[in-house]
């Protein structure tokens, strides 16, 4: 027997304007099942069909919705994980550094040992040695021009052991910062993954809840409404002051006609949007 569909009266109102999922406030699935019940149950406002399709609808935009939140708290979760990341790099760098420095401050004195041990050589060749006198201007030359240069690498290696005692305090400063923000940081990941945990059983639930409603659907109509929803996010929709609240275009006054009365379902010529009025 064909059904008419009449004015919203304020009970069934409170079913589909306040629904949770439009509201996307987590409920346990005894909520949902009170509610659609008592929106079938409700023959005042839309048909048996209309109300499974509404109800249907409101929960795969919940399951639409809850995805989208998972995406977007899992790269939240990778912003704060590339963030600790990248500071863990600033105190990295700055470690490595410290290490140049201190290699090179190593090889610096290895070279005034070894040209101090030349020296040492020469001097002795030249107290002990028979050789000419060109042979020991030659020496005494390289032992100036040694002697110059272990001055300058001395120089040198103060001026390393300075950068040296900088960098440290620099790392140690660098090391306390990143002992703090890895709490912190870690804390923002455990935190997300939390809320990740719950969108997913809430999305469990809804995913729960939406077979039992596709149980109760004829599987012609919920044939044609999966077909809608790959490619809307709101397959049915009202029809306003004659045009489809969906699409936005206006529909023939024979189809809103055949929506107000108690003809079968009703499609938008437009977007083949599922219409229903209020």
């Amino acid at each position: 027997m064909k059904r008419k569909i009449r004015p919203s009266s304020p009970h069934t109102s409170t079913i589909l304007c306040n629904s949770p999922f439009r509201k996307l406030a987590p409920k346990p699935p005894e909520a949902y099942s009170r509610r659609n019940i008592q929106a079938i149950e409700s023959r005042e406002s839309v048909t048996e069909e209309i109300t499974l399709l509404l109800i249907l609808q409101e929960n795969d935009q919940q399951l639409t919705d809850r995805q989208s939140q998972v995406k977007r708290l899992e790269t939240q979760k990778a912003q704060v994980e590339r963030t600790l990341r990248d500071e863990q790099a600033v105190v990295d760098q700055i470690r490595q550094t410290l290490n140049q420095l201190e290699q090179t401050s190593r090889l610096k004195n290895l070279e005034v040992d070894d040209l101090d041990m030349q020296i040492r050589n020469y001097q002795q060749r030249l107290d002990e040695g028979i050789i000419s006198f060109k042979e020991m201007e030659a020496l005494r030359s390289k032992i100036i021009h040694q002697r110059r240069r272990i001055s300058e690498m001395e120089d040198e290696a103060l001026a390393l052991m300075d950068d040296i005692e900088t960098e440290k305090t620099r790392l140690t400063r660098a090391q306390a910062t990143l002992t703090e923000r890895e709490k912190e940081l870690r804390a923002s990941c455990q935190k997300i993954d939390k809320q990740i945990a719950q969108v997913k059983e809430e999305f469990a639930q809804a995913h729960e809840a939406r077979a039992k409603i596709a149980e109760k659907m004829q599987a012609h109509l919920l044939n044609r409404y999966e077909k809608l929803h790959t490619e809307y996010y709101d397959p049915v929709v009202v029809v306003t002051n004659g045009t489809c609240s969906g699409c936005k275009l206006r529909v023939s006054g024979n189809t809103v006609e055949r929506a107000r009365s108690d003809m079968d379902i009703t499609t938008c010529e437009n977007c083949s949007r599922i219409l229903y009025v209020r």
